[in-house]
């Protein structure tokens, strides 16, 4: 890939910490799963994955928390506008907290609508419903944390989040390995153990987050307005927008796990592996999909369209690049990664089953992780949830309904989910060679 140093200096120096900073989420759920995947009962794997995957989509669903105020704020900040950057923060901090708090109180129908919809077997809820009621107690730390990143992000910030994921990943870890297994004095909890350590890394992430917002970002607590919840409209707008482009996503993810779940429990902790993995990847080409949030961002702030748009071409080379060379680690590894997931040979042989597929779709993931982030920057996301509206009920809906009774199994389940990809694709690129998307946010 030929080098341009103009532009590679500034998405790197953004995309590497974004890099590690976004497998932030993936990792919780992945450490969770692997520790309990080497206990006796399989079934205690599907039940953490059962629940992890409702938690993704819990989650994924607030991601808006962290996408909004990026959108926002790094366009303000490329203005030179802190006091918008900062009624942006406190809007959104005051919102999450009291949804967070919101989805404690209603754990229970939660959890029933999302077991419910996930149908796992007997013993998989049993244990799923158990991991969940404890883990959902790190909620409001979670949304808290989403904005502190986003916010950070946008001005143009990309190691304070750094330094988060890693106090959220070494305190999970740790809690996984002394509450699962009761090393070190812990008493051996399994899977409300890996719960627990959840809940502990949250809020060690959101208390760092906050330390650090009070420290380098004091003056943006001092402006005048900061407080001011009035003109919240674009803020809201946004919001809803993305809210809505990822209960499509999530929709369709939630119907391939649903799908998935009636296979039985082989095919159910096969697909928590590949879940898993999917996900490391996707977050790790987010970091380069979060350098174009904050660098399209910043420049339309300073009204350079031109430089946007190079931005934008460079990131998506980049998420090319890096998805391709995740599709050849899978190619030639995926069976070796599976095992470290587990020590069930069938479930591994599953896993490896699908390597071929994943390996594939892998770069064509990365460019449309990409350019989202190039949409999100720019804020429009009104087109962003059009377009995942018509892809998830015209193009994946369709192709795995058809797809399940042609071909049933694993294999049929993914090919429909890389059939949504590919038509992500299509949306996304359309739109940005069309340049409708580069729009000036007025303060």
């Amino acid at each position: 890939m030929p080098v341009s140093s103009s532009l590679d200096r500034p998405i790197l120096r953004l995309a590497l910490p974004s890099l590690i900073a976004s497998l932030s989420v993936p990792l919780i759920g992945i450490a969770d799963t692997a520790l309990v995947g080497h206990l006796p009962e399989v079934a205690l794997m599907g039940a953490v994955s059962v629940a992890s995957v409702i938690f993704d989509v819990l989650y994924w669903g607030f991601g808006f928390f962290r996408m909004g105020t990026t959108s926002l704020v790094a366009q303000y900040f490329g203005s030179g506008d802190r006091e918008a950057s900062a009624r942006v923060l406190m809007q959104s901090m005051w919102v999450a907290v009291g949804i967070g708090v919101g989805l404690i109180l209603l754990h229970r129908t939660i959890a029933d609508l999302g077991f419910a919809a996930a149908s796992p077997g007997d013993e998989v809820e049993l244990w799923g419903r158990r991991y969940f009621a404890i883990r959902i107690l790190g909620a409001p730390f979670v949304l808290v944390t989403y904005v502190l990143i986003g916010f950070f992000r946008g001005c143009a910030d990309a190691v304070s989040p750094l330094w988060m994921t890693l106090a959220i990943n070494v305190v999970n870890l740790t809690g996984d390995v002394a509450l699962i297994h009761g090393v070190w004095g812990a008493p051996r909890m399994g899977v409300e153990g890996a719960a627990c350590a959840s809940v502990l890394a949250n809020v060690a992430g959101a208390l760092l987050g906050a330390v650090i917002l009070a420290g380098r970002y004091r003056a943006y607590l001092k402006l005048r307005g900061a407080l001011d919840l009035s003109n919240a409209r674009r803020l809201i707008a946004t919001n809803f927008h993305l809210f809505g482009r990822t209960l499509c996503l999530l929709f369709a993810q939630f119907y391939l796990l649903r799908t998935v779940s009636g296979l039985g429990e082989v095919a159910l902790a096969a697909h928590a592996v590949l879940w898993q993995v999917w996900s490391l990847v996707s977050y790790g080409v987010d970091g380069f999909a979060h350098a174009a949030e904050t660098l399209v961002g910043n420049a339309l702030g300073s009204r350079k369209a031109a430089e946007a748009v190079a931005l934008a071409r460079r990131c998506m080379v980049w998420g090319v690049a890096l998805g391709g060379l995740c599709g050849v680690v899978f190619y030639f590894g995926l069976a070796d990664i599976g095992a470290l997931f587990t020590d069930h040979v069938d479930v591994v042989a599953q896993v490896a089953s699908l390597a071929v597929l994943l390996s594939l779709t892998q770069p064509i993931n990365g460019l449309v992780y990409v350019l989202d982030g190039v949409l999100i920057g720019a804020n429009d996301v009104g087109y962003l949830f059009v377009a995942m509206v018509a892809v998830a009920f015209g193009v994946f809906l369709p192709t795995v309904t058809w797809i399940g009774p042609v071909w049933p199994g694993l294999w049929g389940a993914w090919t429909a989910y890389s059939v949504l990809m590919v038509g992500r694709f299509f949306v996304l690129y359309g739109r940005f060679r069309g340049r409708r998307w580069v729009r000036f946010l007025a303060t």
